[in-house]
């Protein structure tokens, strides 16, 4: 199948995040260090540890960027970590949605097939630029009904939320 355009996520967000936690990581921890009067050797010892939260941040960072959202002339594909997550023929898509999983913004695809339907949830953040494209190729080829609510509220007592107007 011919492949008719590949979306890369946009990684800088994640990369600025990251790195303003590790620097007030090491602020804390180094203002926590002068007021317990530690020795230096206690206190490059808390550095060794810190380089763990670099190596989980760079683990979350090259599974990020590795995603692809893959579009061919008859299938939808998501792939992270070079492993296909989704694929799913536009024939099958009924509906695309916004929706919430953890309290993070995702897009649903509602695929059914026959007698069996799936929500197959897609990241929207990380691809946020390319949504609005994405929405409009899915509709010339699924038609319009299959593009469905996509404006999300507040509801009580949530603490992260977003909407778009």
């Amino acid at each position: 199948m011919r492949v008719v355009k590949v979306y890369f996520p946009e990684t800088k967000g994640v990369i600025r995040l990251m790195a303003v936690v590790y620097i007030i990581l090491l602020a804390g921890g180094s203002a926590f260090s002068l007021i317990l009067h530690e020795t230096l050797a206690q206190w490059a010892f808390f550095l060794l540890h810190s380089l763990l939260y670099i190596l989980v941040c760079s683990l979350i960072y090259f599974a990020i960027k590795s995603q692809r959202i893959i579009i061919t002339e008859k299938q939808f594909i998501l792939k992270v970590i070079g492993i296909t997550r989704h694929k799913i023929d536009f024939e099958h898509i009924r509906q695309v949605r916004k929706g919430k999983m953890s309290g993070s913004p995702i897009m649903e695809i509602l695929a059914v097939k026959g007698s069996y339907s799936k929500v197959c949830p897609v990241p929207f953040l990380p691809f946020s630029e390319s949504w609005d494209e994405l929405l409009m190729t899915i509709e010339k080829k699924c038609g319009s009904s299959a593009i469905g609510n996509m404006d999300l509220k507040r509801r009580k007592g949530e603490i992260r939320s977003w909407r778009e107007n």
